[in-house]
Protein backbone atom coordinates (compact mmCIF):
# COMPACT_ATOMS: atom_id res chain seq x y z
CA UNK A 1 0.00 0.00 0.00
CA UNK A 2 1.56 3.60 -0.75
CA UNK A 3 1.99 5.59 1.94
CA UNK A 4 -0.67 9.08 1.96
CA UNK A 5 1.48 12.13 0.44
CA UNK A 6 1.80 13.88 3.77
CA UNK A 7 3.46 11.19 5.12
CA UNK A 8 5.95 10.49 1.88
CA UNK A 9 6.69 14.11 2.19
CA UNK A 10 7.34 14.38 6.04
CA UNK A 11 10.23 11.10 5.80
CA UNK A 12 11.56 13.23 2.64
CA UNK A 13 11.71 16.02 4.86
CA UNK A 14 12.57 14.22 8.09
CA UNK A 15 15.84 12.62 6.32
CA UNK A 16 16.61 16.10 4.94
CA UNK A 17 20.47 17.15 5.99
CA UNK A 18 18.88 20.37 7.40
CA UNK A 19 16.45 18.51 9.50
CA UNK A 20 18.68 17.31 12.24
CA UNK A 21 19.95 19.92 14.65
CA UNK A 22 17.58 22.48 16.89
CA UNK A 23 19.18 25.52 16.13
CA UNK A 24 16.88 28.22 15.69
CA UNK A 25 15.28 29.61 12.64
CA UNK A 26 16.42 31.61 10.22
CA UNK A 27 14.78 34.66 9.14
CA UNK A 28 13.16 34.52 6.36
CA UNK A 29 12.58 37.15 3.37
CA UNK A 30 9.17 39.29 3.22
CA UNK A 31 8.89 37.25 0.34
CA UNK A 32 9.16 33.94 1.99
CA UNK A 33 6.83 35.43 4.68
CA UNK A 34 4.57 36.31 2.54
CA UNK A 35 4.54 33.04 0.55
CA UNK A 36 3.82 31.18 3.70
CA UNK A 37 0.84 33.26 5.25
CA UNK A 38 -0.65 32.60 2.07
CA UNK A 39 0.06 28.82 2.23
CA UNK A 40 -1.31 29.09 5.84
CA UNK A 41 -4.59 30.47 5.27
CA UNK A 42 -4.92 28.30 2.29
CA UNK A 43 -4.66 25.29 4.70
CA UNK A 44 -7.09 26.85 7.10
CA UNK A 45 -9.59 27.27 4.35
CA UNK A 46 -9.28 23.72 3.82
CA UNK A 47 -9.65 22.58 7.20
CA UNK A 48 -13.00 24.93 7.66
CA UNK A 49 -14.30 22.57 4.48
CA UNK A 50 -13.46 19.33 6.29
CA UNK A 51 -11.92 19.55 9.78
CA UNK A 52 -10.93 16.07 9.24
CA UNK A 53 -8.95 16.50 5.89
CA UNK A 54 -5.85 14.52 7.54
CA UNK A 55 -3.24 16.32 5.03
CA UNK A 56 -4.03 19.60 5.56
CA UNK A 57 -3.70 19.10 9.37
CA UNK A 58 -0.55 17.40 8.45
CA UNK A 59 1.02 19.96 6.93
CA UNK A 60 -0.63 22.92 8.98
CA UNK A 61 1.32 21.10 12.10
CA UNK A 62 4.24 21.18 10.50
CA UNK A 63 4.71 24.97 10.10
CA UNK A 64 3.06 25.38 13.16
CA UNK A 65 6.47 23.52 14.20
CA UNK A 66 8.72 25.49 12.26
CA UNK A 67 7.55 28.64 14.05
CA UNK A 68 8.02 26.78 17.14
CA UNK A 69 4.05 27.32 18.30
CA UNK A 70 4.23 23.38 19.76
CA UNK A 71 0.71 24.56 21.59
CA UNK A 72 -1.03 24.61 18.93
CA UNK A 73 0.99 22.12 16.51
CA UNK A 74 0.47 19.59 18.78
CA UNK A 75 -3.14 19.51 18.55
CA UNK A 76 -3.08 19.62 15.13
CA UNK A 77 -1.29 16.59 15.27
CA UNK A 78 -3.03 14.89 17.80
CA UNK A 79 -6.15 15.07 15.36
CA UNK A 80 -4.71 13.82 13.02
CA UNK A 81 -3.69 10.35 14.78
CA UNK A 82 -6.97 10.29 15.77
CA UNK A 83 -7.68 9.93 12.18
CA UNK A 84 -4.67 7.75 10.98
CA UNK A 85 -3.14 6.52 13.97
CA UNK A 86 -0.56 3.91 11.69
CA UNK A 87 1.09 7.39 10.68
CA UNK A 88 4.64 7.32 12.28
CA UNK A 89 5.41 10.64 10.77
CA UNK A 90 2.96 12.18 12.62
CA UNK A 91 3.87 11.02 15.84
CA UNK A 92 7.44 11.81 15.16
CA UNK A 93 6.14 15.37 15.32
CA UNK A 94 3.82 14.61 18.47
CA UNK A 95 7.47 13.93 19.99
CA UNK A 96 8.84 16.98 18.32
CA UNK A 97 6.06 19.24 20.19
CA UNK A 98 6.54 17.05 23.40
CA UNK A 99 10.63 18.12 23.69
CA UNK A 100 9.47 21.74 23.12
CA UNK A 101 6.99 21.93 25.86
CA UNK A 102 9.39 20.25 27.86
CA UNK A 103 6.16 16.80 27.99
CA UNK A 104 7.97 14.23 28.80
CA UNK A 105 4.68 11.52 29.51
CA UNK A 106 3.93 13.05 26.11
CA UNK A 107 7.43 12.56 24.43
CA UNK A 108 7.70 9.24 26.02
CA UNK A 109 3.79 8.43 24.63
CA UNK A 110 5.19 9.43 21.14
CA UNK A 111 8.11 7.64 21.08
CA UNK A 112 6.59 4.09 21.89
CA UNK A 113 4.36 4.83 18.88
CA UNK A 114 7.18 5.68 16.35
CA UNK A 115 9.36 2.26 18.00
CA UNK A 116 5.89 0.12 17.28
CA UNK A 117 4.79 1.62 13.58
CA UNK A 118 8.78 1.83 12.26
CA UNK A 119 11.03 -0.10 14.29
CA UNK A 120 13.12 0.18 11.54
CA UNK A 121 13.06 3.39 9.87
CA UNK A 122 16.34 4.78 10.12
CA UNK A 123 15.78 8.51 9.30
CA UNK A 124 12.75 8.65 11.69
CA UNK A 125 14.43 7.81 14.55
CA UNK A 126 17.69 9.51 13.86
CA UNK A 127 15.41 12.57 13.77
CA UNK A 128 13.58 11.94 16.79
CA UNK A 129 17.03 11.12 18.66
CA UNK A 130 18.03 14.93 17.60
CA UNK A 131 14.85 16.41 18.24
CA UNK A 132 15.20 14.75 22.07
CA UNK A 133 19.49 15.78 22.11
CA UNK A 134 20.03 18.34 24.53
CA UNK A 135 16.21 17.83 26.27
CA UNK A 136 15.53 17.33 30.05
CA UNK A 137 13.79 14.28 28.56
CA UNK A 138 16.77 11.58 29.56
CA UNK A 139 14.83 8.66 29.87
CA UNK A 140 13.50 8.79 26.48
CA UNK A 141 16.36 10.39 24.95
CA UNK A 142 18.57 7.26 26.11
CA UNK A 143 16.16 5.17 24.52
CA UNK A 144 15.84 6.55 21.21
CA UNK A 145 19.06 7.02 21.13
CA UNK A 146 20.00 3.54 21.62
CA UNK A 147 17.16 2.17 19.37
CA UNK A 148 18.91 4.27 16.85
CA UNK A 149 22.72 2.77 17.32
CA UNK A 150 20.83 -0.57 17.47
CA UNK A 151 20.13 -0.16 13.95
CA UNK A 152 23.87 0.94 12.44
CA UNK A 153 24.73 -2.87 11.66
CA UNK A 154 21.51 -3.16 9.30
CA UNK A 155 21.48 0.46 7.65
CA UNK A 156 24.82 0.44 4.91
CA UNK A 157 22.54 2.38 2.52
CA UNK A 158 22.87 6.30 3.60
CA UNK A 159 23.63 5.04 7.24
CA UNK A 160 26.92 6.58 7.38
CA UNK A 161 25.53 9.98 6.98
CA UNK A 162 22.20 10.29 8.96
CA UNK A 163 25.12 8.47 11.76
CA UNK A 164 27.23 11.79 11.06
CA UNK A 165 24.02 14.16 11.49
CA UNK A 166 23.22 12.55 14.57
CA UNK A 167 27.09 13.14 16.04
CA UNK A 168 26.68 16.60 14.86
CA UNK A 169 23.05 16.96 16.96
CA UNK A 170 24.52 15.29 20.12
CA UNK A 171 27.66 17.35 19.82
CA UNK A 172 25.68 20.71 19.55
CA UNK A 173 23.64 19.28 22.32
CA UNK A 174 27.05 18.93 24.33
CA UNK A 175 26.30 15.51 24.82
CA UNK A 176 29.78 13.99 23.88
CA UNK A 177 29.89 10.47 24.71
CA UNK A 178 26.94 9.87 22.44
CA UNK A 179 28.20 12.20 19.52
CA UNK A 180 31.50 9.96 19.67
CA UNK A 181 29.68 7.00 19.22
CA UNK A 182 27.60 8.32 16.26
CA UNK A 183 30.24 9.34 14.54
CA UNK A 184 32.15 5.88 15.05
CA UNK A 185 29.28 4.40 13.89
CA UNK A 186 29.36 7.17 10.80
CA UNK A 187 33.48 5.80 10.16
CA UNK A 188 32.45 2.47 10.30
CA UNK A 189 29.31 2.47 7.97
CA UNK A 190 30.83 5.06 5.49
CA UNK A 191 34.71 4.51 5.88
CA UNK A 192 35.64 6.14 2.57
CA UNK A 193 33.90 9.56 3.30
CA UNK A 194 36.54 11.83 4.89
CA UNK A 195 34.42 13.94 6.69
CA UNK A 196 33.52 11.51 8.89
CA UNK A 197 36.71 11.02 10.30
CA UNK A 198 37.04 14.78 10.50
CA UNK A 199 33.88 15.01 12.68
CA UNK A 200 35.69 12.36 15.32
CA UNK A 201 39.15 14.20 15.64
CA UNK A 202 38.09 17.55 16.06
CA UNK A 203 35.55 16.10 18.77
CA UNK A 204 38.36 14.37 20.42
CA UNK A 205 40.73 17.14 20.51
CA UNK A 206 38.25 19.70 22.18
CA UNK A 207 38.25 16.96 24.79
CA UNK A 208 41.77 17.33 25.02
CA UNK A 209 42.32 13.71 23.74
CA UNK A 210 45.12 15.06 21.38
CA UNK A 211 46.26 10.96 20.75
CA UNK A 212 43.15 9.53 19.57
CA UNK A 213 42.29 12.46 17.68
CA UNK A 214 45.82 12.49 15.48
CA UNK A 215 44.84 8.26 15.75
CA UNK A 216 41.77 9.01 13.91
CA UNK A 217 43.30 11.50 11.20
CA UNK A 218 46.25 9.21 10.85
CA UNK A 219 43.94 6.44 9.80
CA UNK A 220 42.19 9.01 7.35
CA UNK A 221 45.21 10.04 5.90
CA UNK A 222 46.11 6.34 5.03
CA UNK A 223 43.12 5.62 3.68
CA UNK A 224 43.06 8.86 1.63
CA UNK A 225 46.83 9.19 0.82
CA UNK A 226 46.37 11.30 -1.88
CA UNK A 227 43.76 14.11 -0.25
CA UNK A 228 44.80 17.36 0.25
CA UNK A 229 41.74 18.25 2.31
CA UNK A 230 42.61 15.30 4.51
CA UNK A 231 46.47 16.24 5.30
CA UNK A 232 44.88 19.70 6.08
CA UNK A 233 42.29 18.64 8.32
CA UNK A 234 45.38 16.90 10.08
CA UNK A 235 46.83 19.86 10.98
CA UNK A 236 43.57 21.77 11.88
CA UNK A 237 43.46 18.78 14.38
CA UNK A 238 47.20 19.34 15.46
CA UNK A 239 46.48 22.94 15.90
CA UNK A 240 43.94 22.33 18.07
CA UNK A 241 45.41 19.88 20.46
CA UNK A 242 48.40 22.34 20.58
CA UNK A 243 51.29 21.06 18.50
CA UNK A 244 51.89 23.85 15.96
CA UNK A 245 54.84 21.80 14.89
CA UNK A 246 53.20 19.07 13.67
CA UNK A 247 50.38 21.30 12.28
CA UNK A 248 53.21 22.41 10.10
CA UNK A 249 54.33 19.48 9.30
CA UNK A 250 50.91 18.14 7.72
CA UNK A 251 50.92 21.58 6.00
CA UNK A 252 53.93 20.58 4.35
CA UNK A 253 52.77 17.82 3.10
CA UNK A 254 49.31 19.14 1.51
CA UNK A 255 51.40 21.92 0.17
CA UNK A 256 53.54 18.89 -1.90
CA UNK A 257 49.89 17.71 -3.28
CA UNK A 258 48.28 21.08 -3.68
CA UNK A 259 50.07 24.43 -3.08
CA UNK A 260 47.58 26.68 -4.35
CA UNK A 261 44.42 25.02 -2.01
CA UNK A 262 42.84 27.03 -0.39
CA UNK A 263 42.78 24.81 2.84
CA UNK A 264 46.93 24.90 2.97
CA UNK A 265 47.40 28.77 2.73
CA UNK A 266 44.85 29.19 5.65
CA UNK A 267 46.24 26.27 7.80
CA UNK A 268 49.93 28.11 7.04
CA UNK A 269 48.66 31.31 8.28
CA UNK A 270 47.14 30.02 11.30
CA UNK A 271 50.25 28.12 12.33
CA UNK A 272 51.96 31.99 11.85
CA UNK A 273 49.26 33.53 13.95
CA UNK A 274 50.13 30.81 16.94
CA UNK A 275 53.93 31.55 16.55
CA UNK A 276 53.17 35.48 16.39
CA UNK A 277 54.55 35.70 13.26
CA UNK A 278 51.83 38.76 12.56
CA UNK A 279 52.89 39.86 9.21
CA UNK A 280 53.44 36.77 7.71
CA UNK A 281 50.08 35.27 8.34
CA UNK A 282 48.38 38.37 7.28
CA UNK A 283 50.04 38.28 3.90
CA UNK A 284 49.83 34.41 4.08
CA UNK A 285 45.71 35.08 4.29
CA UNK A 286 45.14 37.48 2.24
CA UNK A 287 47.00 35.32 -0.40
CA UNK A 288 43.99 32.56 0.55
CA UNK A 289 41.54 35.17 0.45
CA UNK A 290 42.05 35.74 -3.47
CA UNK A 291 42.27 31.95 -3.94
CA UNK A 292 38.38 31.74 -1.90
CA UNK A 293 36.99 35.06 -1.37
CA UNK A 294 34.05 33.85 0.33
CA UNK A 295 35.96 31.46 3.01
CA UNK A 296 34.76 33.06 5.99
CA UNK A 297 37.11 31.37 8.00
CA UNK A 298 40.16 32.79 6.26
CA UNK A 299 38.86 36.77 7.27
CA UNK A 300 37.80 35.44 10.85
CA UNK A 301 41.86 34.25 10.78
CA UNK A 302 42.97 37.59 9.40
CA UNK A 303 40.95 39.22 11.49
CA UNK A 304 42.91 38.05 14.44
CA UNK A 305 46.20 38.99 12.70
CA UNK A 306 45.51 41.84 12.27
CA UNK A 307 44.37 42.70 15.68
CA UNK A 308 47.93 42.14 17.26
CA UNK A 309 49.39 44.22 15.14
CA UNK A 310 50.04 47.96 16.07
CA UNK A 311 47.34 49.77 13.68
CA UNK A 312 45.63 47.34 12.95
CA UNK A 313 42.11 47.31 15.01
CA UNK A 314 40.04 48.51 11.63
CA UNK A 315 41.28 46.19 8.97
CA UNK A 316 40.63 43.80 12.00
CA UNK A 317 36.74 44.58 11.95
CA UNK A 318 36.52 44.80 8.71
CA UNK A 319 37.80 41.74 8.45
CA UNK A 320 35.73 40.11 10.83
CA UNK A 321 32.86 41.97 9.99
CA UNK A 322 33.07 40.10 6.19
CA UNK A 323 33.49 37.20 7.78
CA UNK A 324 30.06 37.80 9.53
CA UNK A 325 28.59 38.35 6.20
CA UNK A 326 29.82 34.88 4.73
CA UNK A 327 28.99 32.98 8.19
CA UNK A 328 26.85 34.57 10.41
CA UNK A 329 27.30 31.07 13.13
CA UNK A 330 30.63 31.39 14.21
CA UNK A 331 30.09 33.07 17.91
CA UNK A 332 33.49 34.08 18.37
CA UNK A 333 33.52 36.41 15.52
CA UNK A 334 30.56 38.19 17.34
CA UNK A 335 32.91 38.48 20.58
CA UNK A 336 35.84 39.56 18.83
CA UNK A 337 34.03 42.53 17.09
CA UNK A 338 32.71 43.25 20.67
CA UNK A 339 35.86 42.91 22.14
CA UNK A 340 37.53 45.41 19.92
CA UNK A 341 34.66 48.30 19.83
CA UNK A 342 34.88 47.88 23.70
CA UNK A 343 38.67 47.78 24.52
CA UNK A 344 39.52 50.09 21.07
CA UNK A 345 36.83 51.72 20.09
CA UNK A 346 35.02 52.47 23.26
CA UNK A 347 32.11 52.28 21.75
CA UNK A 348 29.77 50.52 24.17
CA UNK A 349 26.45 50.65 22.27
CA UNK A 350 28.20 49.10 19.19
CA UNK A 351 30.05 46.43 21.29
CA UNK A 352 26.32 45.07 23.03
CA UNK A 353 25.19 44.23 19.82
CA UNK A 354 28.08 41.99 19.22
CA UNK A 355 28.18 40.12 22.38
CA UNK A 356 24.60 39.89 23.09
CA UNK A 357 24.80 37.80 19.62
CA UNK A 358 28.02 36.15 21.14
CA UNK A 359 26.16 34.86 24.03
CA UNK A 360 22.80 34.13 22.25
CA UNK A 361 24.90 31.41 20.14
CA UNK A 362 27.59 30.83 22.60
CA UNK A 363 25.95 30.79 26.07
CA UNK A 364 28.81 28.78 27.84
CA UNK A 365 31.21 31.53 26.31
CA UNK A 366 32.45 33.18 30.13
CA UNK A 367 34.02 36.19 28.93
CA UNK A 368 31.60 37.25 26.42
CA UNK A 369 29.16 37.50 29.48
CA UNK A 370 31.68 39.02 31.58
CA UNK A 371 32.23 42.08 29.17
CA UNK A 372 28.96 42.26 27.79
CA UNK A 373 27.81 42.83 31.31
CA UNK A 374 30.36 45.64 31.67
CA UNK A 375 29.24 46.83 28.96
CA UNK A 376 25.96 47.34 30.09
CA UNK A 377 27.27 49.41 33.26
CA UNK A 378 29.12 51.63 31.11
CA UNK A 379 25.86 52.58 29.40
CA UNK A 380 24.18 53.32 32.64
CA UNK A 381 22.11 49.79 32.29
CA UNK A 382 22.39 48.88 35.59
CA UNK A 383 19.29 46.94 35.64
CA UNK A 384 20.20 44.87 32.44
CA UNK A 385 23.72 44.37 33.63
CA UNK A 386 22.08 42.48 37.20
CA UNK A 387 19.97 40.40 34.73
CA UNK A 388 22.61 39.71 32.59
CA UNK A 389 24.70 38.47 35.51
CA UNK A 390 22.36 36.48 37.18
CA UNK A 391 22.09 34.56 33.69
CA UNK A 392 25.96 33.73 33.54
CA UNK A 393 25.43 32.66 37.05
CA UNK A 394 22.73 30.43 36.38
CA UNK A 395 24.53 29.07 33.38
CA UNK A 396 28.21 28.42 35.38
CA UNK A 397 26.09 26.56 38.08
CA UNK A 398 24.53 24.40 35.57
CA UNK A 399 27.89 23.88 33.87
CA UNK A 400 29.47 22.89 36.75
CA UNK A 401 26.66 20.59 38.13
CA UNK A 402 27.21 18.69 34.92
CA UNK A 403 31.13 18.30 35.05
CA UNK A 404 30.64 17.16 38.54
CA UNK A 405 31.74 13.59 39.28
CA UNK A 406 29.05 11.41 39.82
Amino acid sequence: MKLPLALALALSWLSSADSYCQSPPARSTQREQTAREATKQGLLQALEQDPNNAKALFQLGRLMVEEEDFVAAASLFRKHVAISPAEPAAWAYLLRCAVGQHEAREAADAQRQIEQLAPANLALHAQAACWLAGSEISEVTGREFELVMSLAPNQMVNGGSLYSRLGQCYEHARDLNRAKRAFQAAIDLDPDTETNYFHLAHLLAKEGKAGPASEIMAGAVAHFPRSVATRVEAGNIELEAGNPERALEAQQQAATLDPQFPGVLLLLGRVQLIERRYPEAIATLERAAKLAPAEAGIHFYAGQAWMKTEQGTEHAIEQFKRSLELDASRPSTYYWLGSLYFHRNHDYRVAVQYLEQAVNRAPELAAAHQMLIQSYERLGKDAKAAVQLRRYEEIAQRKAKAEAPE
